[in-house]
């Protein structure tokens, strides 16, 4: 008892720390950008619970010893971290060393290929689920079913990666995973909402007891969203890359077809993104997906504004999100311990209690 109270008040002591550090910069941030915009920032107090990053990837570049006391230094408590693997780099080693020195921090997952096209590659079935079998991963890293070439990413013949959901190889995966409690993460955007949203439906509908995760929900509409979430209830979504208000898909005519941020410029919840978050807190996860240097570089910046969108939801909705959704999503809850929470964060869990 005596050394739960210390840990409760160490981290207490590190929640009002991080807090104000990461409410000072994100009253920074608000204050410039409601200079230019017809809006108020947010009076909330930023939200002190802790945080399970639940999408982080790494090639073979990033400092990841400075990457994990950056995010601890920000309250984030534990990390999904998977490998990139591409022509440029292969993060499968940094990614495995770090999940072997930082076992209670880092959740592993499969690697993250970029050159499949058409459907999955067989050899990379076979060594997912190889590695899987090793019960060290505990889930499906990223596969980019598709991908709308980005503003500052590869210039691909066709606009974007494509891989269709309901080819062989992806039937040959998830029947391989049948009974493991493992999820795949599901890359797919909106930007061809009648061509991809059938598929995946069809997909996620024929396997309705394995759990897939959902990236930055597509970047998708609230509208939209709700869709995907109401239709199957074995869907899971990642709110990465929510938050940010500026362009990223290269074509035009993509970007216009993809939803916007879930906050104003100021950072106040919109309302539309406030009642998906409330009606779908038990599959909803906060994410940073730190990937690339400029990501990683401002991942305190990140937290800071997704702590105080946090705080602009009900206690329990905020834990859910925050932490408690992706030990659920991973089937992790018999093998963490739940980390302590300050007192003025509600313990209680959303529609999963």
């Amino acid at each position: 008892m005596t050394t739960n109270l210390v840990a409760l008040d160490r981290f207490g002591i590190l929640a009002s720390k991080f807090m104000v550090m990461a409410f000072l910069v994100y009253c920074h941030l608000a204050m410039t950008q409601a200079f230019a915009a017809d809006c108020e920032p947010p009076t909330v107090s930023a939200y002190t619970g802790p945080l399970f990053d639940a999408m982080a990837q790494s090639g073979q570049g990033l400092d990841g010893e400075e990457a994990i006391r950056t995010a601890k230094s920000v309250g984030v408590t534990r990390m999904a971290l998977f490998a990139r693997v591409h022509i440029k780099e292969d993060g499968r080693s940094l990614v495995n060393h770090l999940a072997s020195a930082h076992p209670d921090f880092i959740t592993l997952g499969t690697q993250k290929l970029f050159d499949m096209r058409g459907d999955l590659d067989s050899l990379y079935v076979n060594e997912v689920l190889d590695d899987i079998a090793t019960k060290r991963y505990r889930f499906v890293g990223e596969i980019l079913f598709t991908h709308g070439d980005k503003v500052n990413g590869e210039i691909t013949a066709t606009g974007e990666r494509y891989i269709d959901p309901n080819g062989p190889q992806t039937e040959r995966l998830v029947q391989g995973l049948k009974g493991l409690h493992v999820p795949i993460m599901t890359h797919w955007e909106v930007y061809d909402w009648n061509r991809d949203w059938p598929k995946f439906n069809r997909l996620y509908a024929a396997h309705p007891d394995q759990i897939f995760i959902w990236p930055h929900l597509g970047f998708a509409s609230a509208q939209q969203a709700e869709t995907v979430l109401a239709a199957n209830q074995n869907v899971w979504a990642t709110l990465s890359k929510r938050e940010p208000a500026k362009h990223n898909l290269r074509e035009e005519s993509k970007e216009e077809l993809v939803g916007g941020p879930v906050t104003d410029q100021c950072g106040n919840l919109l309302p539309e993104w406030r009642e998906v978050m409330v009606r779908f807190s038990d599959r909803l996860m906060f994410a940073t997906d730190a990937h690339m240097e400029n990501r990683w570089r401002h991942y305190a910046r990140v937290v800071a504004r997704w702590r105080v969108i946090l705080a602009q939801l009900p206690p329990n909705v905020a834990s859910a999100i925050a932490y408690d959704n992706a030990p659920d999503s991973m089937a992790l809850l018999r093998h963490i311990k739940p980390p302590p929470r300050p007192n003025n964060i509600e313990g209680k869990r959303g529609p999963l209690s």
